[in-house]
């Protein structure tokens, strides 16, 4: 976790998935499920960025 402090690039991931979070608990709050989907969708697409980078970070790409 303390690797993940020292890189913005990690940092502006997480603070993003933060953000979706609070947008995703809040569509729920208010019933709003096809915004829950759709911020859904946008949140899974960050956690495949954050894991791209991790594992490029690693020397784990495979491509």
């Amino acid at each position: 976790m303390k690797q993940s402090m020292n890189n913005p690039e990690l940092l502006q991931l997480m603070e993003k998935k933060q953000k979706l979070l609070l947008k995703i608990r809040a569509a729920i709050t208010l019933d709003r499920m096809d915004l829950v989907k759709e911020l859904s969708y946008e949140f899974q697409t960050v956690i495949v960025e954050e894991h791209k980078f991790k594992n490029k970070k690693n020397g784990k790409e495979s491509n």
